[in-house]
């Protein structure tokens, strides 16, 4: 299962096509225990994750990952400034935004949330690659 999680993160941080030489600042949706984010610090780019498990959380500050952790619900937005970020990823964790946990969740309000404050995170020409789980 981590050998496939880090093969996805791999082909994520590729096809994300950064700039070669540079380091970028990414955001890990759904980051859980930081392999994708590990995928990034491999390729020498620096990252933010966030993920709603707290004990997935704990498990990559275990693992010491080299990037910031951020307990947090996608479906309620991000909380980041605009234009932060040159890329974000987001593997097998999309799907969750379509569940609903608790009585208070509409999927299709947490969707809006989630695509609508992503989207003006990111700087104007970055690139997401989202992953669903299944699809």
């Amino acid at each position: 299962m981590i050998e496939i999680q880090m093969t996805m993160a791999d082909r994520a941080v590729e096809l994300l096509a950064l700039p070669e030489g540079t380091s970028s600042f990414i955001l890990d949706v759904g980051c859980g225990s930081g392999l994708s984010g590990e995928a990034l610090t491999n390729r020498g780019h620096f990252w933010v994750g966030m993920d709603i498990s707290k004990p997935m959380l704990g498990i990559a500050e275990e693992r010491e990952v080299e990037g910031d952790l951020f307990l947090s619900d996608m479906g309620e937005g991000m909380f980041f400034r605009p234009g932060t970020f040159d890329g974000v990823i987001s593997i097998s964790a999309l799907q969750w935004l379509c569940n609903a946990d608790k009585k208070t969740h509409n999927p299709p309000k947490r969707l809006y949330k989630f695509f609508s404050t992503l989207y003006s995170t990111m700087h104007r020409k970055s690139k997401g690659l989202l992953k669903s789980s299944g699809l």
